[in-house]
């Protein structure tokens, strides 16, 4: 793998530049000689490694993650090469991300992206060697996150008022799916009388997940009669017009759209005059001119936005007052309550859409069902006063037979 643009100035220097620059051996120097600022050099480097993510079939989320941790090390290193940095130089850099109260976490991804940035550099022959690669950095502890117990979810459940909220709340504590999983996913990759659907994860490969029959019935509430588009889409409200008195005559104003669109131009009507027609006549006739419109704007073929996903379980979450909710906290529930239920982990793994089997044991490893049982069942302590209860149970048997 090359960069041809990088090494296209390496030719003997002509007599012009010999004239200018006796003391230089080559252009490539003369170049870098004259040039005071890197910034437009570095930034070129930059969108050739968004272009090779591309070719690599990078998540497009992934790469605006990468192409704005790369922006920053730029910005920081201002008219200096990205070439010619060096490990003190990713070492100050990291520590002034640190400096802007960044968490540890994101610190050793934005180490992570120059590490992958200058493999990249090293591998194409403009880098000398990967700097970043010099540094270590302290790797993240993992702190077990909040999950939800079996009486908060059901009074998440009890909380919806919409048909959407509803089919959400069921779908991600149904399915464990990531919240672009949910918000891709088709009408027609679902089976509601299989209870299966079929989820396009994580680098493109393909899972079956199982509904429940609560999350089954919930998502057939909210689709109706529809049968293709996104399952979760946008909705657009009735627009209901305005009657209002201008110049002493009652004007009616209201959208129709059922024309072909995308540009829908508002209507306007004279009802007659103030004076003359009381308010009940003309909320009459402004109801028969709407009664022949359609006033629910069409509603786009793309699916609902993840921000809008995040705000709904947020306001569901406050209104059950059991704090703060997001889909990856109800993704995290599906799997501790079904490893607490005796569900193997290579089951929670299969479903959960895994490739690590210790990614599984994070989510698992939160839940408490499985682990007191364990303890009461194992511990000698805990095992005392078990053959006193074993001999009250069989007395109580024998006396029911009696």
């Amino acid at each position: 793998m090359t960069i041809d643009f990088l090494h296209a100035n390496q030719t003997r220097p002509t007599l012009r530049w010999r004239r200018r620059f006796p003391y230089v051996a080559s252009k490539t120097t003369v170049i870098e000689t004259v040039m005071r600022s890197y910034a437009r050099y570095n930034r070129r480097l930059a969108e050739k490694y968004y272009e090779w993510m591309i070719a690599m079939h990078y998540r497009p989320c992934t790469r605006v993650n990468y192409r704005r941790a790369l922006n920053l090390f730029i910005d920081y290193l201002g008219p200096r090469s990205v070439t010619k940095a060096t490990h003190y130089d990713i070492r100050e850099h990291i520590v002034e991300i640190s400096r802007q109260g960044k968490a540890l976490r994101t610190t050793y991804s934005h180490l992570c992206v120059l590490r992958a940035f200058y493999d990249f550099l090293t591998l194409g022959g403009v880098s000398s060697y990967a700097a970043p690669r010099f540094l270590r950095l302290r790797y993240p502890r993992i702190i077990g996150r909040r999950i939800l117990g079996e009486p908060q979810v059901q009074k998440l459940i009890d909380a919806t008022r919409t048909l959407r909220e509803r089919a959400l709340i069921e779908f991600f504590y149904g399915t464990g799916c990531r919240l672009r999983e949910a918000t891709h996913l088709k009408v027609g990759d679902v089976d509601l009388e299989a209870r299966t659907a079929q989820i396009n994860g994580k680098g493109g490969r393909l899972r079956v997940v199982l509904l429940t029959k609560a999350a089954a019935e919930a998502v057939r509430a909210y689709l109706g009669d529809r049968t293709s588009g996104y399952v979760f889409r946008q909705h657009r409200p009735i627009v209901q017009g305005s009657l209002t008195i201008q110049h002493g005559l009652w004007i009616a104003q209201w959208r129709d759209y059922s024309g072909p669109g995308p540009r829908y131009p508002k209507k306007l009507r004279s009802l007659g005059n103030a004076d003359a027609v009381s308010q009940a006549s003309a909320r009459a006739a402004f109801g028969a001119l709407l009664k022949d419109s359609i006033l629910v704007r069409p509603a786009p073929d793309r699916p609902l936005s993840h921000e809008a996903v995040r705000a709904t379980l947020r306001n569901v979450g406050r209104r059950a007052c059991v704090g703060e909710v997001s889909p990856h906290m109800l993704r995290r529930t599906f799997a501790a309550h079904l490893y607490d239920h005796g569900a193997g982990i290579e089951v929670v793994q299969k479903l959960l859409g895994h490739t690590s089997f210790q990614t599984t044991l994070l989510y698992t490893g939160q839940g408490t069902g499985r682990l007191t049982e364990t303890f009461e069942r194992c511990h000698p302590r805990a095992q005392i006063h078990e053959p006193e209860a074993r001999q009250q149970e069989a007395n109580q048997a024998g006396e029911d037979r009696k």
